[in-house]
């Protein structure tokens, strides 16, 4: 898959991942888990004795898996139900399979649609890895399963989990990139500077070694604020969506910079950023007062990545 058709598949996937509950997400995990992983087996639910508090295991590693997945997980007694839950589902499950295949490994796959797992059940899981000396006792979220699609998966299955997407060059006339996403999320979740703790980047020496105007160095250091709210994406999401996005902006970078290598122009790494910008705003942006926020939302991504030095080159002292 292009970059285009792999962003479209992660819509459709989470998608997928927003409107199911029960059973049915259930099943989608576990058709993802079949796929993955050769040695994963499916527990099917018996009568009335059920399925003995086990939705799939990896016999071969005594990896087992149990899934939570309300319809809502954001709602007030949700922590109190998947406390529960867990609890009481580890202890059915320690009850039949360890005699089958003793427990080393343990996650509580919980449906959390991208919005994060509470500290409640952290702390359950972490008592019972303690008390049953498990190597890994862990909750499963929506990007984990998402990083296994993504990095495990063939296209073709992908496209049996989804849906079918389309392989050829009638997507590219509109912006499905990843990037568009990040920013669209910047620009809803943008939160005010918290002056309490406020500290400067340290940007002076690379401005200087990359030399970077002053005025660059203001729009680097007025978006480095907001960082903190790309974090909170890239903690929500999976590692694949980090990734592309890292990828993205590496490539923007190294293709502008090859373009410029022989122009013969004043300010050249003026250019080169804003030319960066140009590159990395949505092509479906309309009027000029929303260019504005979204040009704000892409500065938030070049900061994030010129701190981590994935764009434009670090002086020699940071390098030591």
């Amino acid at each position: 898959m292009n970059d285009a058709q792999k962003t479209l598949a992660r819509i459709s996937f989470q998608n997928k991942i927003y409107s199911k509950y029960g059973l049915e997400f259930e099943h989608f995990f576990t058709q993802i888990m079949n796929y993955a992983y050769k040695d994963f087996k499916q527990i099917k639910p018996q009568g009335q004795i059920g399925d003995r508090k086990n939705d799939g295991y990896i016999p071969t590693q005594g990896v087992y898996y149990q899934v939570y997945a309300p319809e809502n997980p954001s709602s007030g007694d949700t922590p109190t139900k998947a406390v529960k839950k867990a609890k009481q589902d580890f202890d059915g499950l320690m009850k039949y399979w360890k005699a089958i295949c003793e427990p080393k490994e343990y996650y509580f796959v919980f449906n959390d649609k991208f919005s994060g797992v509470f500290p409640e059940i952290e702390k359950i899981l972490s008592e019972i890895q303690q008390k049953h000396k498990l190597g890994k006792c862990k909750v499963f979220l929506a990007k984990d399963i998402e990083d296994i699609c993504f990095s495990k998966l063939s296209d073709d299955q992908i496209q049996t989990i989804i849906g079918f997407i389309p392989f050829d060059d009638s997507i590219d006339i509109l912006d499905y990139s990843i990037v568009s996403q990040v920013i669209g999320y910047i620009m809803k979740n943008i939160k005010p500077i918290n002056l309490q703790n406020w500290e400067p980047p340290e940007f002076d020496g690379k401005i200087k070694y990359n030399n970077l105007s002053n005025e660059i160095k203001s729009i680097l250091d007025s978006a480095y604020y907001h960082c903190g709210t790309l974090e909170e994406y890239f903690e929500n999401n999976s590692d694949f969506a980090r990734q592309e996005v890292r990828d993205r902006i590496k490539s923007t970078y190294s293709d502008v910079v090859k373009d410029f290598i022989n122009r013969n122009i004043k300010n050249k790494s003026d250019h080169v950023f804003m030319e960066i910008a140009g590159k990395l705003m949505p092509s479906n942006s309309s009027n000029n007062k929303q260019q504005k926020h979204i040009q704000d939302a892409v500065f938030v991504l070049m900061a994030f990545y010129f701190s981590s030095c994935d764009i434009f080159e670090n002086s020699p002292e940071k390098k030591l």
